[in-house]
């Protein structure tokens, strides 16, 4: 399910082009219907844009859902209460559905359609290859030869050395494909190869499907289509017209993902860029120039050149000679104040049916912040503290954007380093899960408070018999790296303790837990961390704070040493110059800037008032922050 999770939220990313979460971001019925706008040709133009109430959301919904309806989809699985209560089975059967409707139904290969015709235009493809026999959408798929024969059918010089490649090495076959069809193909990466080899948790063939119509429409170059009539395409009068006017200087995510919404909203959209008098008048003067502003959105955005314009602040005439229909704007204004900015009323767009549409805009980017400089320019920075769980990790996978952060910032020959508070693994096993999740860091750069921890022992209790709570990596390491570890299995031999040390443990007994106080009562005790959770994707687990604050309620004795953030210890002093701190934590990354006296970047997605929604938004900064300098 998980996996599954994943695949269809990479999808729903990628047509969005944002990143959401299908739990909690179909909710309100927003994203579905943008998502239907996008995929179909969804008609209705009023909605709910930002719900206030319940029934609000459930309205969006019901608004989609009648139109899938209408589309012959059965929703016999979900319905308005299941979506908006964020049921994950319910919401990836929609997802599924809008698959099967709206690009599988639009393929057809001789007298076949959808899944069959898929699967016929694959073998037909792949035919005259060695070693490729594709039969179904799982196990044909699983050495990664249909994948890459797939690639070299259309695009041989993307895989000179075809030939080399050997049916063994599975998993080198599957990451050239998919790094290929990334790359060169701006095909995403919904697979990995884990997915397709792991033979306990056999992969879902729909998530297979869904990346093999990304193969189907680059290389046909047909789009998702409804495969319903085109007769509002073919009436002039039902075709809308979008406009949106602004500066976009410095172009950055938060434009191109205005610019996706808003193209979703019409059937054609005129971008205006204001020209440099213009904005010079009434803002500042821009840092690019307009033609630079003009080539940087066709460049980001394949857009037509004749569908950029330059404009001031009259827009009558931009109306009339484009027969626009939909003003639409970032929600930085409300709708009414917008409307005078406009001239709505004084030109008459209302009498002339112009509707006027406010979209969400990217929290956490502006090119007015980056003048401003109220984030720090991150380029004057060497070193980059990166904390771990959601900041670079979800689990064991990759947050957003996180592998092109970092390698953006190794392009810049940047120091990273991982601060983090995890002392389940060892800074070794990070290292692992890192380079797993293709985020480059060098294991020498990661520090955690199990690193803390050893620090102390060895400057206050060297050679000293400590007493270790924790995960069975943790006290290993620590016995490799010198430390005297005295366990539980040790007690019965009447071994002595100088020290107790609690970590993170999540497979103990009530009896070992008395164990334990009894030990932190009799003898000094120090923590791996404060934290009270432990992050996980799906539950909700107690840290090594919860077992601190039983400890202190039980024997009123507070730890002598809190090793981890935000004790400043942790970091030696000559990492601390030219430093900049990431995280998504206020009461230990940001806690740990202030303390170390450095910058702290807060992203979140959460936190409305975060300085950045993802890491996608910081490689902009950089990117932005390199042309300035």
């Amino acid at each position: 399910m998980e996996t599954k999770k994943r695949i269809f939220t990479l999808w729903c990313n990628f047509q969005l082009d944002q990143e959401v979460d299908l739990e909690t971001d179909f909710k309100s019925g927003v994203n579905l219907i943008y998502l239907l706008k996008k995929i179909s040709d969804f008609p209705i133009k009023t909605f709910n844009k930002e719900p206030k109430s319940e029934n609000e959301m459930k309205e969006n919904i019901q608004i989609a859902l009648k139109f899938l309806e209408e589309k012959g989809i059965e929703t016999k699985t979900y319905g308005v209460q299941e979506i908006s209560e964020g049921k994950l089975e319910s919401i990836l059967d929609l997802i599924w559905d809008l698959v099967q409707r709206f690009c599988l139904d639009s393929i057809k290969v001789e007298e076949l359609t959808s899944q069959k015709a898929l699967l016929l235009w694959c073998q037909k493809q792949t035919s005259e290859y060695n070693n490729v026999e594709i039969k179904d959408f799982s196990g044909s798929w699983a050495d990664g030869f249909a994948f890459c024969s797939l690639i070299h059918k259309y695009k041989p010089e993307l895989i000179v050395d075809y030939k080399l490649l050997h049916v063994k090495n599975k998993i080198e076959n599957l990451n050239l494909a998919f790094n290929i069809a990334n790359g060169e193909l701006n095909i995403p990466k919904y697979l990995k190869a884990e997915d397709l080899i792991d033979e306990n948790n056999k992969l879902d063939e729909k998530c297979i499907i869904l990346y093999l119509v990304e193969f189907y429409k680059v290389f046909t170059k047909q789009e998702c289509t409804t495969g319903g009539s085109t007769e509002n395409q073919e009436n002039e009068k039902d075709v809308v017209v979008g406009y949106v006017p602004g500066v976009f200087d410095l172009f950055h995510t938060g434009h191109k993902s205005f610019l996706s919404k808003a193209h979703t909203l019409c059937d054609r959209l005129i971008v205006g860029v204001h020209t440099d008098k213009f904005v010079t008048e009434y803002k500042r003067k821009p840092v690019h120039s307009q033609d630079t502003r003009k080539q940087n959105i066709m460049k980001n955005m394949n857009y037509k050149d004749e569908d950029i314009i330059f404009v001031g602040n009259v827009h009558l005439d931009v109306i009339k000679k484009y027969r626009v229909n939909k003003f639409i704007h970032g929600n930085d204004w409300e709708i009414s104040s917008y409307k005078k900015q406009i001239r709505y009323y004084e030109d008459g767009l209302d009498k002339m049916g112009v509707t006027v549409e406010i979209v969400p805009y990217t929290r956490g980017i502006s090119t007015s912040k980056l003048i401003s400089k109220s984030i720090p320019n991150m380029i004057k920075y060497d070193r980059f503290l990166f904390n771990l769980d959601n900041t670079l990790l979800n689990g064991e996978e990759a947050m957003p954007f996180a592998p092109e952060l970092i390698q953006k910032l190794n392009t810049l020959k940047k120091e990273i380093y991982v601060v983090s508070n995890n002392n389940r693994y060892t800074p070794l096993g990070i290292y692992k899960i890192l380079q797993k999740a293709q985020i480059n860091i060098t294991k020498e750069n990661i520090i955690t408070s199990l690193t803390h921890i050893l620090h102390f022992l060895n400057t206050n209790y060297k050679d000293k018999n400590v007493f270790v709570w924790g995960s069975e990596d943790a006290i290993n390491w620590l016995k490799e790296n010198g430390i005297n570890v005295v366990t539980l299995n040790d007690l019965e031999s009447k071994k002595t303790i100088d020290i107790v040390a609690v970590l993170y443990r999540n497979d103990y007994f009530y009896k070992e837990l008395v164990t334990l106080c009894n030990l932190c009562k009799q003898y000094p005790y120090i923590c791996g961390n404060h934290n009270t959770n432990y992050p996980d994707k799906e539950n909700i687990l107690p840290g090594t704070g919860i077992i601190i604050e039983m400890i202190n309620s039980c024997i009123s004795k507070e730890p002598i040493f809190v090793c981890g953030k935000p004790n400043p210890d942790m970091i030696p002093l000559n990492l601390k110059p030219k430093s900049i701190m990431i995280g998504d934590t206020l009461m230990t990354d940001k806690a740990l800037a202030f303390n170390l006296n450095i910058p702290f970047v807060h992203v979140s997605k959460k936190f409305k008032n975060a300085d950045m929604s993802h890491l996608g938004v910081m490689i902009d900064y950089l990117t932005i922050n390199e042309e300035m300098n």
